[in-house]
C-alpha cells in the first residue's frame, strides 16, 4: 500500500538567487517574443530547460552559496529519517534525478552533494551508491544485490539507467523525486520500481 494513499509533496521555498534567476528566465522569455532572436542564441526550449535546472538547485545555473531550505538538504533530511526507522529491516531507498548527474564547469553536482550529505549525516559511504558507477551490466547486478539484500541502503540514479530492468523492489521502503522528467510515462516508470509484486513491505512512501 502507498502511505498517505497517494505521493507525497515535499514543498520547498525558493531562495532569493533562485527568485532573482527565474526572473532572469522571464526577461529572455519577453526578448525572444517580443524581439527577432536567433534560435541559435536562445529559444523557448533553452528557457524551459534552464528553468528544470533552476527548480532542481540555483548552482545548476551558476555558482552559489548552499541554500538551508533547498530540495537537497530536505530530501537529505528525509531519506536520514527514513535510514534511521527502518534500520532494523535494512529498508533501502531509491532517489531519481536525471539532471546534475555531472559536475557543472564550477563543480556542483547534486548527485556528488546528496551522497557527500547523507555520509555526513551518519550514513555509512558503502551504503550509499550511484547507478553510473557500475558501468557495466556485470556490476549492474552484483549492485542490485546488494540492494536487495539491503548491504546497500540508498541508490541514486537516472530514469535512463535506473528503469526497467532495475528490480530491488524486495526492501525498498521510500522512493523520491527529485527532478520531473519530460514524459508523464517515465515518472510512471520510476515508481514502478517500487509499487511491485514481492516488495517485502507492507507499506511504501512515494515522495516528489
Amino acid at each position: 500500500a502507498l502511505e498517505g494513499g497517494k505521493p507525497q509533496t515535499l514543498a520547498c521555498p525558493m531562495s532569493d538567487e533562485q527568485q532573482e534567476l527565474q526572473a532572469r528566465l522571464v526577461k529572455r522569455y519577453d526578448r525572444i517574443r517580443d524581439e527577432k532572436v536567433d534560435p541559435r542564441e536562445d529559444n523557448a526550449l533553452a528557457i524551459t530547460t534552464d528553468g528544470r535546472k533552476l527548480a532542481l538547485d540555483g548552482r545548476m545555473l551558476q555558482p552559489g552559496e548552499d541554500f538551508p531550505g533547498s530540495k537537497i538538504n530536505a530530501l537529505v533530511a528525509n531519506v536520514k529519517r527514513i535510514w534511521a526507522k527502518t534500520e532494523p529491516t535494512r529498508g533501502t531507498q531509491m532517489i531519481f534525478c536525471d539532471m546534475a548527474v555531472n559536475p557543472t564547469p564550477w563543480g556542483f553536482s547534486a548527485y556528488d552533494e546528496i551522497a557527500e550529505k547523507l555520509a555526513d549525516r551518519g550514513i555509512p559511504k558503502h551504503q550509499i551508491a550511484n547507478i553510473g558507477d557500475a558501468d557495466t551490466d556485470a556490476k549492474k547486478q552484483v549492485l542490485f544485490e546488494k540492494v536487495r539484500q539491503g548491504t546497500v541502503r540508498v541508490l541514486i540514479g537516472s530514469t535512463q539507467k535506473m528503469g526497467t530492468g532495475t528490480n530491488v523492489q524486495k526492501r525498498l521502503v521510500a522512493l523520491h523525486h527529485m527532478d520531473a522528467p519530460w514524459k508523464p510515462a517515465e515518472v510512471e516508470q520510476r515508481e514502478g520500481r517500487i509499487l511491485r509484486q514481492s516488495n517485502q513491505n507492507a507499506d511504501v512512501a512515494i515522495y516528489r
